[in-house]
């Protein structure tokens, strides 16, 4: 808080010439008096002292190493150690914020745009640092199909990335602010000195989960969807850590891709956002493969409904230089996460279908629905 304290000039006796003081004494008093009067002069303009007992702060934030996009908008959470939300901020300056802050410390929460954006997920206990979190909302606009009759899903989570820190003001560096002694007439010109810079550093909090199935039969499809289980609803956005509840998620946008001189085999594949898997099972080591479930459902040409069911905890990886021996660094910038079934014993072999069903429909490689009836034309 900046204190002010107003100083009164004195009134200073402006010099006369010695003669002058002389010839006073000859004057009858009141004479004395009246030339005073005329000879000095009262400057009485007041002087006002800045003391400053808080620092200035600077924050630049950097989005483009991690998070590789610079938003429209960012909000700003600042908290007291003691884990009270002491301001939030919403603005569309994502470069650069000045904060001037009294001697205490201070936990730093940023991410883009504002928690009301977000259509994807919603954001809890905002007032705890500790507890502050985003959490995946359930999809409302899916009509179940009978192979997922009564499942509930997670949505995709749209990009998001945090910035957290901890600032840490000391009393000495309050020594550092400046004292000034300005006229009042100045009091609305005084200059703010930024003496403390802190760079933030943005990390994406989506992993994008990639998933590519080798399918015998390939002819055979009209298409195809598919959940995984197993996946975080959500991340602690002051822990940067994903959360340990699950949910699951749907899969039902596919690509196809034949096998070059492979008879009617060919690869499936899809990719989604997803908040990446739960803390503590980051490492396949501590993962069982029932841990995530991969059910898919391939609706064929003529109507029926082929389902595959495989665990794969233990085969989900994160694609990472060193490989499963990440590191929490790792799985917070490298954003892919990986599910392969190329095991031509273990795939999904699709039976072939009547003739005389088949309209002239395949596989839709970028169907977003079942297609009960009607004719998909499409070529690969």
């Amino acid at each position: 808080m900046r204190k002010v304290i107003k100083l009164k000039s004195v009134c200073s006796l402006r010099a006369l010439p010695f003669r002058s003081i002389v010839s006073l004494r000859a004057l009858p008093l009141c004479g004395i008096a009246l030339l005073l009067l005329l000879t000095t002069a009262c400057d009485r303009r007041p002087l006002e002292v800045y003391f400053d007992k808080v620092v200035n702060v600077r924050l630049d934030v950097d989005w483009m190493t991690y998070f590789h996009e610079k938003p429209t908008g960012m909000t700003m959470l600042l908290y007291r150690e003691d884990d009270g939300l002491l301001r939030s901020l919403t603005t569309n300056e994502v470069n650069t914020q000045v904060l001037r802050l009294e001697p205490d410390v201070y936990k730093l929460i940023i991410f883009n745009q504002s928690p009301d954006e977000f259509g994807s997920m919603r954001f809890e206990n905002l007032a705890s640092h500790y507890l502050a979190a985003a959490r995946a909302l359930p999809v409302t606009t899916r009509a179940n199909r009978p192979w997922d009759l009564g499942e509930q899903y997670m949505a995709d989570p749209e990009a998001i990335g945090v910035a957290v820190d901890t600032i840490n003001i000391t009393q000495e560096m309050t020594e550092d602010e400046y004292l000034q002694f300005v006229d009042y007439r100045q009091r609305n010109n005084i200059p703010d000195t930024i003496h403390y810079v802190f760079k933030e550093t943005v990390n994406p909090m989506t992993t994008h989960l990639n998933v590519r199935v080798m399918v015998k039969g390939y002819q055979s499809m009209r298409s195809l969807e598919a959940n995984i289980s197993g996946m975080s609803d959500g991340f602690y956005m002051s822990r940067v850590d994903r959360t340990q509840e699950t949910g699951k998620m749907i899969l039902d946008t596919w690509s196809a891709t034949p096998i070059e001189g492979e008879d009617n085999t060919g690869w499936v594949t899809t990719s989604i956002s997803t908040f990446g898997l739960p803390f503590g099972k980051e490492k396949a080591e501590n993962r069982e493969p029932e841990d995530n479930v991969l059910h898919m459902a391939f609706l064929l040409k003529d109507g029926t409904i082929k389902e595959f069911v495989y665990n794969v905890g233990k085969i989900m990886k994160y694609l990472t230089p060193s490989g499963d021996a990440l590191t929490k660094e790792e799985v917070l910038r490298d954003i892919e996460v990986e599910i392969i079934i190329d095991d031509p014993i273990d795939c999904p072999d699709l039976p072939p279908v009547d003739p005389s069903s088949d309209t002239g429909a395949g596989f839709d490689a970028h169907v977003d629905d079942w297609e009960y009836g009607g004719t998909i034309d499409i070529g690969f």
